[in-house]
């Protein structure tokens, strides 16, 4: 499922009437506003669950490279030498501004006005990916904020079974993401994603999978 993981009415905030052809470009606005780079200058708290277990991390950019991500519990549950190990291959393996690329699923071109809020434009779109039981079984939304002009969630849900080849069928799939202020008067970064499949491959073998992230008690620390 790596390939699920790896917007206006006619006032922009008081401003002049735009129209349908503009959804795209307000959309890239609203992704060009979101901080991927935030580890430069942010400290925070990742809160991840995996298979079942909760991982609790705290990052640092003032420390030296290899010390900037500490784990500090699994389950709540001081971690084994071994948990630290595989939890700090991992994070040397993950760049958080690749992240931008999970909301490529949005289709930018295919954008289309459900709600025009009084503080966001909530929006439609059909997600770009060449699977096409995938497209024809989820309803995908994307949320943008009106001020600041931010993408606050992008939401694909299915309505009907998948069934992306023989054998498989996807019963249930939801793949969220939030974003939001660091602080008060921080950066917008990501905030949340959260992927949850169940199922069946090969008729047989049961899938119910849940993966969620979330980044909480962010500090400036870096000027």
């Amino acid at each position: 499922m790596s390939r699920l993981l790896v917007a206006l009415a006619f006032l922009f905030a008081g401003s002049a009437a735009i129209g349908a052809e503009d959804y795209s470009a307000l959309f890239k606005e609203a992704i060009d506003n979101i901080d991927w780079d935030f580890q430069d200058e942010w400290a925070y708290t990742e809160s991840s669950l995996m298979e079942g277990e909760l991982w609790l991390g705290r990052y640092d950019p003032r420390l030296d490279e290899d010390d900037r991500w500490q784990l500090i519990s699994v389950d709540g549950r001081k971690p084994t030498d071994k948990e630290a190990r595989k939890y700090l291959h991992d994070k040397d393996e993950h760049d958080t501004a690749s992240d931008s690329r999970t909301t490529r699923i949005v289709g930018a071109d295919s954008l289309e006005l459900l709600e025009d809020a009084d503080d966001y434009w909530l929006f439609t779109f059909v997600p770009d990916d060449e699977e096409e039981a995938f497209i024809d079984s989820v309803d995908a939304k994307v949320k943008i904020m009106k001020d600041g002009r931010y993408v606050h969630s992008i939401d694909i849900r299915n309505h009907s079974d998948i069934k992306p080849g023989f054998g498989t069928k996807l019963t249930s799939l939801l793949m969220r993401l939030e974003f939001g202020h660091a602080a008060e008067d921080g950066p917008i970064v990501p905030k949340s994603i959260t992927t949850h499949v169940t199922g069946r491959a090969l008729f047989v073998i049961a899938i119910d999978d849940t993966e969620a992230t979330k980044n909480t008690d962010f500090k400036h620390v870096v000027e």
